[in-house]
């Protein structure tokens, strides 16, 4: 938290309000106007809290093409040496570090999803509706390209951004706001004074 702190100019009472909710919560979604810094703080939690450590901390951003085969899985073209095209099933991000944060059950990844309002989020997400809530081995799920048995990880966070002065905000569903604990960021005058 007193890392948090310094690097993003805040109060350390802040810092460690928003420690203790990553802590506790799965999901996290930071929302306000533009400028008030909520990716800038979100990645840098993320990089604070996972150490600094390579492959535990990815970054993406939505956008109204993102699709399920891009986070989750998808089948995707490949040309061979004979230059013949096949089709592979290939893992989207979240579930490479889904993966990697069941190999390393000790450490804690993060996802950072910026303008998470601006993609198609049932789309995107599928059945993570379902898994975000219900973690862990005994609540496994089946993908529907690979038809691989998986679950989600208790150690992986999701941490989400979203622009309150976007009109996309007015899709995101109420499945989907209910699985993220809000954190509001409103403009500091302070800081424009400075």
């Amino acid at each position: 938290a007193k890392d948090l702190a310094e690097t993003v100019f805040w109060p350390l009472e802040r810092a460690q309000h928003l420690v203790t909710l990553v802590q506790r919560w799965g999901q996290l979604l930071f929302q306000g106007p533009p400028g008030t810094g909520k990716t800038f703080v979100a990645e840098t939690l993320a990089r604070l809290l996972a150490g600094d450590e390579e492959g535990r901390v990815e970054v993406v951003q939505f956008h109204p093409s993102y699709a399920y085969e891009d986070f989750i899985e998808g089948i995707r073209p490949v040309v061979t040496e004979g230059r013949n095209l096949t089709y592979e099933v290939r893992k989207g991000i979240f579930m490479k570090l889904a993966d990697q944060a069941k190999d390393y059950p000790k450490d804690p990844f993060f996802l950072v999803v910026d303008e998470l309002n601006r993609a198609n989020l049932p789309r995107v997400f599928g059945e993570l509706l379902y898994a975000l809530e219900d973690r862990g081995p005994e609540h496994t799920f089946r993908l529907p390209y690979s038809a691989a048995e998986t679950y989600i990880p208790d150690n992986i966070t999701i941490i989400g951004t979203m622009n309150t002065a976007d009109r996309s905000i007015a899709l995101v569903d109420a499945a989907i706001r209910r699985r993220f604990r809000h954190v509001d960021f409103v403009p500091d005058p302070v800081v424009l004074k400075a």
